[in-house]
């Protein structure tokens, strides 16, 4: 009997080993002078503000905040996935903060074990799956199930209305 196998790519988040499946990553950005991370006032908490993709401006959600680990210190540096995302039937270009990328790995469905239930406290309906390999356990996240649509929601219509207060500001 033949098992399905799956690319995921690795990265970590404060000394753990996370995956997200292949197909949602478009594009790994190294931070830095050329990819900074511009803050935007009022965004929900989890979104740590947008960058530049392409000549599009993406949404940077601050991955170790919304898993509720320790956030990154000014001078902490990190890496942004760019991912392609379903979210409210729309697809959706987002950026995830994540201290390094790992590698591309091949996982064997009947290697992912389901969730162990540990109590009512632990958020665990963006988990898929948990595997161990090498002495390391990996988290496989589902990052549309993760990233509310209503933070990315509510930071378009929070970019819309400064849009159209500038655009005002510039006619009168």
């Amino acid at each position: 009997m033949e098992t399905k196998s799956s690319s995921f790519l690795t990265f970590m988040l404060n000394g753990e080993l996370f995956a997200v499946g292949v197909q949602k990553v478009l594009e790994i950005i190294e931070t830095g002078a050329e990819h900074s991370v511009t803050n935007l006032p009022k965004a929900p908490e989890t979104v740590e503000g947008v960058v530049n993709f392409r000549g599009n401006v993406i949404p940077i959600v601050n991955s170790r905040q919304k898993f509720d680990m320790p956030i990154y210190g000014a001078a902490d540096k990190f890496v942004i996935m760019v991912l392609k995302l379903m979210l409210n039937n729309t697809e959706q270009i987002v950026g995830a903060m994540a201290d390094k990328v790992v590698d591309v790995i091949e996982i064997d469905e009947k290697e992912v074990q389901a969730v162990p239930e540990v109590g009512k406290g632990l958020n665990s309906e963006f988990i898929t799956g948990v595997l161990h390999r090498n002495n390391q356990f990996i988290t496989l996240l589902d990052f549309e199930k993760a990233i509310s649509s209503d933070e990315i929601i509510q930071l378009k219509t929070d970019e819309e209305a400064e849009e159209e207060i500038e655009a005002a500001e510039l006619e009168g």
